[in-house]
């Protein structure tokens, strides 16, 4: 025979005394449950061991979709723990845009655990969808997602005639990453450690660098002071633009460094701005004055004179710039964005485009024009904002304000304002 003898099972499991075995369906989740058992055999002699049991919460884990592209073959998972099989999916809320079909994913011989998004978006635009999956025994989870599609030539940026400069990440040598206009002061290489720290992340095909936001794997060029990395070529307009993923609120994916984990709330994409303050202007991404804690692209942008220097320039520190609903404007999980920064100098207009759309635009912020007049001598940077010169070593930021986790990918500064128009 068999009895607990110490302690408890989770609410819904029942010992039979006669054989020994556990049944029932939990009801509650929760942490660990410590029990007892007795064996008692014909002869009266006992034997007892301590158990423990957890009874895990059905989760549908995926929380965010990567971004689709129009004419082109689309497929991503949807993916499930701890739910009983099998499960059934479907849609609740919105429509998956036409080319889209949701099947369930699974060998004959194993219960299916995921569903799959498939096929050929036809058409651009943003689709708010809710998810839900319910499984054997009634359990029920949602998740509200967007899945993108985006124009069809953002799926690989290349040079045309209207292209400033380019890097792509692309070719055998991870380390040393040209200007694709072959312009070999613009060539980047490692601020400290090298390594080739490209990888690929679903949602781009590439493998792109990724950065622990420590400092000390960022990139930087040669040259210092250089004309048409400072827009100084674009006698219009310009678009800047580069493809991110963050890695995460906190850098190095929770690793602590000291004994210490640093939050990841501003990140350096690009430019020459940084710790010296000596550069013009500087691409990020910040969370700074968000109120959910996703982080929006920005910029800033410095002319020679204290007056002529534009700060702030982003959704969260502007909200009057804002086009469009708040929740469009911050990037909030881990996948690949598009995001982009024009300017017009005839109507001095800030453009912010986020995966396509324009999510902020401002004239002459606090009644500023801008002007491109400042000479410096800092390094163009990516992920890492410099505190003096670096190459192979130097004045590279471990460890200090401002570092970006997570990938980037292309940049490229363009002549003309390609989106919108």
């Amino acid at each position: 025979t068999w009895k607990i003898v110490d302690g408890q099972l989770p609410r819904g499991l029942t010992l039979d005394t006669s054989d020994g075995r556990i049944h029932g369906t939990p009801t509650v989740a929760g942490p660990r449950t410590v029990f007892t058992l007795e064996a008692r055999d014909e002869s009266g002699a006992t034997d007892t061991h301590r158990f423990a049991i957890t009874v895990a919460e059905g989760q549908l884990l995926t929380g965010s979709l990567p971004s689709a592209f129009a004419g082109v073959d689309f497929q991503t998972e949807l993916n499930t723990r701890h739910l009983a099989t099998p499960l059934t999916w479907k849609i609740v809320k919105g429509t998956l845009p036409a080319g889209i079909k949701m099947t369930v994913a699974g060998r004959s011989s194993r219960p299916a655990t995921k569903a799959v998004l498939r096929g050929t978006p036809r058409s651009t635009g943003w689709t708010p969808l809710t998810i839900q999956v319910t499984d054997a025994n009634g359990e029920t989870r949602q998740r509200d997602v967007v899945l993108k599609v985006l124009p069809k030539e953002l799926i690989e940026i290349r040079p045309d005639e209207r292209t400033v400069a380019l890097f792509d990440w692309q070719g055998p040598n991870g380390k040393l990453i040209p200007d694709r206009l072959g312009n070999v002061a613009h060539t980047l290489t490692w601020t400290n450690m090298g390594g080739d720290r490209r990888v690929q992340w679903p949602g781009r095909r590439k493998r792109f660098p990724q950065f622990t936001g420590h400092g000390e794997h960022g990139f930087a060029t040669a040259g210092k002071g250089l004309a048409k990395l400072d827009f100084k070529t674009c006698r219009r307009e310009w678009t800047l633009e580069a493809w991110v993923r963050r890695g995460g609120p906190l850098q190095a994916f929770g690793g602590t460094v000291n004994k210490k984990q640093n939050p990841f709330h501003f990140g350096h994409v690009c430019g020459t701005y940084d710790r010296t303050k000596r550069g013009v202007w500087e691409l990020y991404l910040s969370d700074a004055k968000s109120m959910d804690g996703s982080m929006a692209p920005g910029i800033h942008f410095f002319g020679a004179e204290k007056d002529q220097s534009l700060e702030n320039l982003d959704p969260w520190h502007r909200p009057q710039g804002l086009v469009g609903r708040r929740a469009d404007a911050g990037i909030g999980d881990t996948e690949w964005h598009h995001v982009a920064w024009q300017y017009n100098y005839a109507e001095d207009l800030h453009e912010l485009f986020l995966d396509g759309r324009l999510i902020w635009k401002m004239a002459s912020p606090d009644g500023r024009k801008l002007v491109n007049n400042r000479k410096h001598d800092a390094q163009f940077s990516v992920s890492t904002r410099l505190t003096g010169y670096s190459r192979y070593g130097g004045g590279f930021n471990y460890l200090g304000e401002g570092n970006f986790f997570g990938q980037i990918g292309e940049i490229r500064i363009s002549n003309v304002r390609r989106y919108g128009r």
